[in-house]
């Protein structure tokens, strides 16, 4: 493993994050969600350029109903993905950027319908929603079997490319 932006950069401050990057993952799987979180919060106090415990972190966050810290996690795990590349390889990186916009666009989509939201200004939830649907087109497109972007882009109203599109709005 070694840091997306710059593999020549020395990277001893990398030893033993991804054995506590595993072990998180193993606490989730046991269902203790706040050694998990507490384990990836201190990888990213390591190194906050990682974005796989940023994305497995949002899914913490939204798994426990804490939206918008989910939301600033998936958006700093995409940006991190769109800048270069995975820390890890364990999945091919159009899979995992294509996972960590649908978590962007999940957590766009919860804080769109929370009561704050639903019964606030109605520009808002627009723009939420749209960022939504925008985050679930993106992730459809990087990876057709993500079932869960594909669902949500569909319900949401954006709708798949059809064989007789030629790209343009109608």
């Amino acid at each position: 493993m070694a840091l997306p932006d710059d593999p020549s950069a020395e990277t001893t401050h990398l030893d033993g994050l991804d054995q506590r990057f595993l072990a998180a993952l193993a606490a989730r799987r046991q269902g203790d969600l706040d050694s998990a979180a507490e384990l990836l919060r201190g990888i990213l106090k390591v190194e906050p350029r990682l974005a796989e415990p940023h994305l497995e972190l949002a899914s913490i966050l939204l798994d426990t109903d804490q939206v918008a810290e989910a939301e600033q996690h998936a958006d700093e795990a995409v940006r991190l993905l769109e800048s270069g590349p995975p820390w890890t390889d364990d999945l091919p990186a159009p899979v995992l950027k294509s996972l960590a916009w649908g978590m962007l666009g999940e957590s766009l989509r919860r804080r769109a319908n929370s009561d704050a939201v639903v019964f606030g200004d109605p520009r808002e939830f627009e723009l939420l929603m749209g960022r939504a649907r925008s985050s679930f087109e993106k992730a459809a497109a990087l990876d057709p079997d993500n079932a869960h972007a594909d669902h949500w882009r569909f319900n949401l109203g954006v709708r798949a490319p059809s064989a007789t599109d030629d790209g343009d709005a109608r």
